[in-house]
């Protein structure tokens, strides 16, 4: 994955993650918190603010708010557990795996019609895509999240959803889709004062310009961008704008401007302790030594180069490993919860099996009760209560496959219901009729 790609999923994951507050205060929150709702909720947002930096905290936060959840029948946070967990599998490279989360969070969303979590999804749907750098299949899940925001044009985050789109435009290299989606985003960002949306649409407004070698035009729109990033010290996005400007001095021959760029790209990619950043800017460093004739320096810099990507090579073999830790860990809790999942099951069968045998059971005593000498009023009122056992327990135990087949659809459930109704009312009725009759015969 190139440092460019590596950028696009910066700028997306940044802009879709759900975490308001620092970790500190959330673990402080969760420390206070009583109500099982609220310690799902404050689980997730821990579980997002790591995505980025611990994926494996995410899974382990995400996990515990995805069973407790289970536990108490909260079906938003499970579903947003469920995200949660996807996006940390795709970051950590596990992309179908990812991909299969992200898609159970999405069908879970739709059947519980909850439209916020519905868009999340798709954004989470587009993110996994473009970790594999599908960007097309990514367009049409980010399109399909956008349109979210019709009826809602004032939302924060408006801008942010339409840089998400042109940036992928970008990567599919539809550069006036892209700028269309980029000067909307510009629009709605400076209407809300959005510092960190004006600035990214600015860098890639710049980019549009830088690839269709109007230098000049790049030069302005990505120093106007520059200032932002330097007030908010975010390295990722001030080596990003140092190196393409340094490329786009590069081609107009100013070496001098070049290098300045190239050197401020370098100070931050080491302050990012990020490798493939460090090779990428001082092999740009090296062309530009060799280009102004001075070729020790461009020696010096491209043995840096090398350097740096040997160390790449060894993060990619670390990252193998954490990555078989990490999907062991996940194999584990799958496990856990399949047996917590039998464990219910069989509970469940056993109390099912109980009730078959008690009714029956009561129904054979409500009978021997009618040939002793017992008012005809209680074994009547026990004979009706029997029936009651019966037919509500029919209806206890089709209600799940009703669910299913219907997949809980309120409007089928309640005709199947009535169906079930009006046939087992009737009956309950000759039932009754039939088992007065046979008491009233074994009294005589």
């Amino acid at each position: 994955m190139n440092k460019i790609t590596i950028l696009l999923l910066s700028v997306f994951i940044n802009l879709s993650l759900i975490a308001q507050q620092k970790i500190d205060s959330l673990r402080q929150l969760l420390s206070k918190a009583k109500a099982d709702t609220t310690i799902v909720n404050l689980l997730n947002q821990l579980a997002g603010e790591f995505i980025e930096s611990s994926p494996d905290s995410t899974l382990q936060y995400a996990s515990e708010a995805r069973q407790l959840s289970q536990k108490i029948n909260y079906a938003e946070g499970e579903i947003l557990s469920i995200r949660n967990i996807g996006i940390a599998l795709g970051l950590t490279g596990n992309y179908s795996k990812g991909l299969e989360y992200s898609l159970e969070s999405l069908k879970r969303s739709e059947a519980l019609g909850n439209k916020d979590l519905v868009q999340r999804s798709l954004w989470a749907i587009g993110g996994a895509y473009s970790f594999q750098e599908d960007h097309q299949q990514a367009l049409q899940y980010i399109l399909k999240a956008l349109d979210f925001y019709k009826d809602r044009p004032n939302d924060k985050n408006f801008a942010g959803a339409l840089l998400n789109a042109g940036v992928t435009y970008f990567s599919l290299k539809q550069y006036d889709s892209c700028r269309y989606y980029l000067d909307k985003s510009l629009i709605v960002a400076t209407r809300f004062n959005d510092i960190s949306n004006i600035a990214a649409a600015n860098m890639n407004l710049a980019r549009i310009f830088l690839a269709s070698k109007q230098y000049d035009t790049a030069i302005i729109y990505f120093r106007k961008s520059m200032p932002f990033f330097l007030e908010d010290n975010n390295h990722l996005f001030i080596y990003s704008n140092a190196y393409f400007l340094a490329n786009t001095f590069d081609s107009l021959r100013q070496y001098d401007s070049a290098m300045h760029y190239s050197q401020l790209s370098l100070q931050h990619a080491r302050a990012m302790n990020s490798p493939i950043s460090v090779s990428e800017i001082t092999r740009q460093l090296s062309s530009l030594f060799r280009q102004m004739g001075r070729p020790d320096s461009a020696y010096y810099y491209l043995n840096v180069a090398m350097i740096a990507r040997d160390s790449v090579n060894s993060q990619e073999s670390q990252k193998k490993i954490q990555l078989l830790t990490f999907n062991e860990n996940l194999r584990q809790m799958e496990i856990a919860e399949q047996k917590n999942k039998d464990a219910e099951t069989r509970k469940r069968n056993l109390e099912f099996s109980g009730i078959a045998v008690f009714i029956p059971l009561f129904l054979l005593v409500v009978l021997l009760l009618g040939k002793r000498k017992i008012r005809s009023r209680t074994v009547e009122f026990l004979a009706v209560l029997s029936l009651l056992f019966l037919f509500e327990f029919i209806v206890l135990f089709v209600h799940p496959y009703i669910g299913h087949w219907t997949h809980e659809s309120p409007i089928w459930m309640l005709l199947i219901l009535v169906a079930i109704a009006f046939v087992l009312v009737p009956l309950h009725h000759r039932l009754e009729g039939w088992m007065k009759k046979k008491l009233l015969s074994g009294r005589k």
